[in-house]
């Protein structure tokens, strides 16, 4: 089974907001999205989901388009944090609610998950604090049985008990191939961890899709001190400084070759060093200019 988007775009108040967005999701997929405020990653997860009606494009399952085989709809399941209808619902309400819309919705793990946490199954949804309603939104995604979930900005602003919670278990889900997740955030450690691809949106546009494990495979942070301070060409022409400090120069290279090995080394470093490298680094060298993100000065 394969979530397809292809071309879809939206217009609020004859602005676009999204345009001519592709991309393939499949089960057992942990795909991030990142990108500015305002850029549309919340537009897209609405349009996703039949909330606002595109101006163009499509989204498909195995072929079929949802907007025309809307039991499919069932397939995705998304909770938009700003406007949702679930205020005055207690807890052990929201089942009935959910099953309504998923005819696959598993009150008893819902239940059972409630009583793991030690919430409150008698509390309205609007009393609980910032990080327990996220989390009650992961229990009503994963319990819905939906094969594609969207998380939009899950961690943003919770403690770090509730976020190691929700990461572990998206990372469990997602073992049996059977569910994907699209997840937007601005915490690019928590992405770091937990994606499979990252896609970018710029200017209203999907401008990057990154298979993580493929860029780290060609990719590599080096720490170099020089015995002057001035920036060699090879470093200039083939990679991307994200920090400098007197002599010392830490440089990520996206696509590392023997020959830029070779290069570098017959500088004759003071200091030669690889660094882990994680996806705020890979940010920062691959997509900094294209998000508008300053780099350094």
């Amino acid at each position: 089974m394969t979530l397809q988007v292809t071309a879809l775009s939206k217009q609020i108040s004859g602005r676009p907001i999204i345009q001519d967005i592709n991309f393939e999701w499949a089960p057992g997929e942990i795909i991030g999205l990142v990108g500015r405020n305002g850029v549309g990653k919340t537009t897209l997860f609405r349009t996703m989901m039949n909330h606002y009606v595109p101006e163009a494009g499509q989204l498909t399952i195995d072929g079929e388009d949802v907007q025309q085989t809307p039991q499919l709809q069932q397939q995705l399941f998304f909770i938009d944090t700003q406007y949702n209808f679930l205020s005055t619902y207690r807890l052990w309400e929201l089942p009935r609610f959910f099953g309504t819309v998923y005819p696959q919705f598993d009150e008893k793990r819902f239940m059972a998950l409630i009583q793991r946490f030690k919430l409150d199954a008698n509390s309205q949804y609007r009393r609980l604090s910032k990080g327990m309603r996220a989390l009650v939104n992961l229990i009503l995604a994963l319990t819905s049985n939906a094969t594609y979930i969207i998380l939009d900005e899950p961690f943003d602003g919770l403690d770090v008990i509730v976020r190691e919670n929700i990461a572990t278990m998206v990372i469990d889900e997602v073992a049996d191939q059977r569910k994907g997740f699209l997840i937007s955030s601005h915490d690019l450690n928590e992405l770091d961890g937990l994606s499979d691809r990252v896609l970018l949106l710029k200017n209203s546009q999907l401008v990057h899709d990154y298979n993580l494990e493929e860029v780290r495979a060609r990719a590599k942070k080096i720490q170099l001190v020089l015995n002057d301070k001035v920036i060699p060409d090879v470093i200039k022409q083939q990679g991307k400084l994200i920090r400098v400090s007197g002599r010392v120069l830490v440089v990520v290279i996206t696509d590392y070759t023997p020959a830029i090995d070779q290069e570098l080394k017959a500088l004759h470093p003071v200091l030669f060093e690889e660094l882990p490298l994680t996806l705020e680094d890979l940010f920062r060298a691959n997509l900094a200019h294209d998000t508008g993100y300053q780099m350094m000065k």
